[in-house]
């Protein structure tokens, strides 16, 4: 197989997208050797620049090189695959994940959304994914799963919980002995539902449970109130962004990775990378389990579906969780690794 794989989300910028991406390739030209890409490393600034370039330069490679497939990125770039595929006749595949499909501009809608269907295939990261497809038209024999992968190994220290404690307590100054530690990493925007966790949950748990939470964004004031209303300021810690190293310390003292996901209208969960992280490292989760979070999570072997905004059962699991770590690492290698995600991907391009 002849691959082009055009992309506009790669590193250096950060973000889920660009390390599905990033990972995706890479993994891909272990087992395929004639692989080519043209990628956009500017993030979206450079979208007006990129999109024109990236066709006339797709036209070269894919001539130049008789390629035979091509894969994108993402459904912002539909219609210019469906143009080079109709020019080419270059056989087209391209991977949705959620806020491409439902992102509320009528241009993008008419011109990305509605010419997904004349693709070849679509690829969906979750089961939320794929019938958010359907019921936009897309036919159902044209869109397949394949999740997104992770390394298995990248964020797994071999050191005890003793000793990366007391690394953050120097970073960090939070005194995490004899402590349930919950963390939650990502976003902080309002399907994330950290905030009616730090509400509705937190005040209930014991003195022993502390509340990690990893990441910023626009719902970081009102946590911070949430906070101080219910007296939470020792049980509760707003870490913002923090760097690599720190971010693989916590995953490793973690008990329990916490995903209280909302319903927000028109800003839904694709998949919940960061809950394979963290079963990467052992750590079982808990999560409203709503939108593509299914597709991330192995209920009851990997963590807990609970329901949104389910009070009873995140108490009831936080206080009784009991999945066995080794398990559960095991689990999200057999399932999650990006050797098995490429292989699959392989096999339904092919």
């Amino acid at each position: 197989m002849r691959i082009l794989f055009l992309t506009r989300v790669h590193p250096p910028i950060v973000g889920g997208l660009e390390n599905q991406s990033y990972n995706l390739i890479k993994n891909f030209k272990k087992i395929n050797k004639d692989t080519f890409t043209i990628i956009n490393r500017k993030g979206k600034k450079n979208l007006p620049f990129f999109i024109p370039y990236s066709f006339f330069k797709a036209l070269y490679v894919i001539k130049k090189n008789k390629i035979t497939h091509m894969h994108l990125s993402d459904g912002v770039l539909t219609f210019e695959g469906y143009l080079l595929k109709k020019l080419t006749g270059v056989k087209t595949f391209v991977t949705v994940h959620g806020l491409d499909l439902t992102f509320e501009n009528s241009l993008h809608q008419k011109f990305n959304v509605n010419n997904l269907k004349k693709l070849d295939k679509i690829i969906c990261i979750s089961e939320n994914t794929k019938n958010i497809c359907i019921s936009k038209g897309i036919p159902k024999n044209k869109c397949v799963i394949i999740p997104n992968g992770i390394n298995t190994g990248e964020f797994i220290i071999n050191k005890n919980k003793k000793e990366l404690k007391s690394k953050l307590f120097d970073k960090l100054h939070i005194d995490l002995n004899n402590k349930k530690i919950l963390i939650t990493t990502g976003r902080l925007v309002a399907r994330k539902g950290v905030n009616w966790f730090v509400n509705n949950i937190m005040p209930k748990l014991g003195s022993e449970c502390i509340y990690l939470v990893v990441g910023d964004g626009e719902e970081k004031a009102k946590i911070k109130n949430s906070i101080k209303e219910n007296n939470l300021n020792e049980k509760v810690h707003l870490l913002g962004k923090v760097d690599f190293q720190i971010l693989k310390e916590i995953y490793n003292i973690a008990d329990l990775f916490i995903m209280p996901n909302i319903t927000i209208k028109g800003d839904v969960e694709g998949f919940g990378l960061v809950a394979i992280e963290a079963g990467s490292c052992g750590v079982s989760v808990i999560t409203s389990g709503i939108e593509g979070i299914k597709g991330a999570i192995i209920n009851g072997e990997t963590g807990w579906i609970v329901g949104e905004k389910n009070i009873e059962g995140f108490l009831d699991k936080i206080n009784n969780a009991n999945l066995n770590k080794e398990k559960v690492k095991k689990t999200i290698k057999e399932n999650y690794s990006w050797e098995k995600i490429v292989e699959i991907y392989e096999r339904e391009m092919f």
